[in-house]
Order: structure tokens, then sequence, then C-alpha cells
């Protein structure tokens, strides 16, 4: 049960003489962290420090009774938050894989575990229990989540924004990528090798430009964005976002980025910002 302090000269609700069924009808119903309606949530948890994490976020990872996650440094960083709760790794082989591709038809076993999990997690929700998936940043932004959603729509899911690794980068270089010189548009993207929407077919719009590089090759990323922006467009690559501190960034043009990065000592968590916007020269208005 929460502890409230005593303020002096002021009795506690406990000591007020309020009934305690009354009591206990206000806690149940006074929000998801205290309630205990089972529920299916899937929940961003911002990137960097804990405390870009959003109030309603943390609340519901209180209030959970079974938290699903893919483990890393998210384990590390919300340690306080996850202490003493029933907390499992997701599955790669079952849940990441079949994001993107259909598992192979001739082997059944992975669908088969993939399976048992979806099964698992709508018998916890049936028995009554909160069930949380945590991700950093905005589960719904580069995320692999969307096959969830519809997975269990079903039973219902409810999806908890969180600050996105493009909001904390943003706020490292201090711009706004919707005000630039020649352009309104913001683009998010990554490096696929495959699709309409290839990072060399978007450079040709010239656009301010925001890449998730995952795992793709610096070198590649720049070699593409050349193709169609002019050598002297900006550039900033911010690593750790939302670390307060580890975060740092590295600005420069396209021109000249490469002989400020070296690309081996590019740790994963880092995200590429293009675009005139960086320059800070804000577009011109007429009265």
């Amino acid at each position: 049960m929460k502890q409230y302090a005593n303020r002096p000269g002021k009795k506690s609700i406990f000591q007020s003489g309020i009934p305690a069924v009354f009591l206990f009808g206000i806690l149940f119903l006074s929000g998801p962290a205290q309630g205990r309606a089972a529920g299916l949530y899937l929940v961003g948890l911002g990137p960097g420090d804990p405390d870009l994490a959003t109030v309603r976020a943390l609340k519901l990872v209180q209030a959970a009774d079974l938290i699903y996650t893919f483990g890393g440094d998210i384990l590390e960083r919300f340690a306080d938050h996850l202490k003493g709760k029933d907390v499992r790794e997701l599955p790669s082989d079952v849940f990441l894989r079949y994001n993107v591709r259909r598992p192979d038809p001739g082997d059944p076993e992975p669908q088969k575990k993939r399976q048992t999990f979806l099964d698992s997690v709508r018998q916890s929700v049936k028995s009554g229990e909160n069930v949380v998936f945590i991700d950093n940043g905005d589960p719904l932004i580069s995320g692999p989540w969307v096959w969830m959603l519809r997975e269990f729509e079903s039973i219902g899911i409810e999806v908890v924004p969180g600050i996105s690794s493009v909001n904390a980068g943003l706020a490292a270089i201090g711009r706004d990528p919707t005000w630039a010189p020649h352009t309104h548009t913001v683009i998010l993207t990554s490096d696929r090798p495959h699709g309409r929407d290839r990072l060399e077919t978007l450079a040709a719009l010239q656009s301010s430009m925001v890449v998730f590089t995952h795992r793709s090759k610096f070198e590649d990323i720049i070699r593409k964005l050349k193709s169609h922006y002019p050598p002297a467009t900006p550039i900033s690559i911010v690593l750790y976002a939302g670390y307060k501190e580890k975060q740092a960034v590295i600005s420069g043009t396209l021109q000249d980025i490469e002989s400020k990065v070296q690309p081996d000592s590019l740790p994963f968590e880092n995200i590429i910002f293009v675009g005139d916007f960086i320059s800070g020269v804000l577009p011109g208005f007429s009265m």
C-alpha cells in the first residue's frame, strides 16, 4: 500500500476515521498505477536517461505484473523501476525474425514457438494480469512492433508513446527541421536496400532528413546522400541522444564530415541529421 507522509498538525488519511473499504475503493479507481484491471500495453520509455520517460509510462511499469523487453541497457537504466518485477526477455527467434519476413514454411518449429509465446501473453491477460512490453524511444517510430497491434487486436492493446531519439537528437543540435531556407518537410528513414523509398531516391528531394543508421555502413550513407545533396549541405551526427553524460554531436558538411568521423568508433546509438535547417538560417518572410 502506498505510504503518505504526515504533515505537522494534520492527521493522515489513515487516522481520520475514513472507512478502510472506502479508501480501498479510491485507490482502486485512481488510475493504472493503482488499479488491478488486466490490460496489455506497449510502452515507450524514451531514449537515454530514465528521467526522459513519461509519467504515464512509469506508472504502467509500476502497475505491471509481467514485463517483456529486448533486454540490453534498458534493464540497467530502469533497474530501480524494474526491481521486484517479473521481467522476461523477448525471444528474438519468434519475435523479430518474422516481423519483416515470413517463416520458412519448411521449418514449422519457429512458427510453433511464436504461437506458443503469443498464446502465453493472451492467457496472462485473460487471467487478470497487466502485461507490459517496454522499448526504448517511441515504439512506433522505427520500431518492430506493428505486427503486435494486429496480433493482439482481439484482446486490445494500448500504445503509450515515448520521446523518440529523433526528438532527443534535435534537442542536442538545437534545430527544428521544419524551419529551413528551402524546405519545411522532414523525412525519417533508414538505409534499406529495397523499396521505392531507398535513401538515394529520397535524397533527390533535398528535404530535411533524419537517418536511423541502425547497422548500416556510415560510408554508404554519406555516399548516397552526396548523390543529390550539394557538398556544402550541413550534417550532424548525434551520439547517444538523450544520455546526459555521453551525448555528443559531430557536425560538418557532406564534403568534410568523413574526415571528422571514424566509422568503426561510432556506437550503435547514433542518428544522422542532414539539411539546410542545421545551419540555423531561417527562411525569409514577406509582409
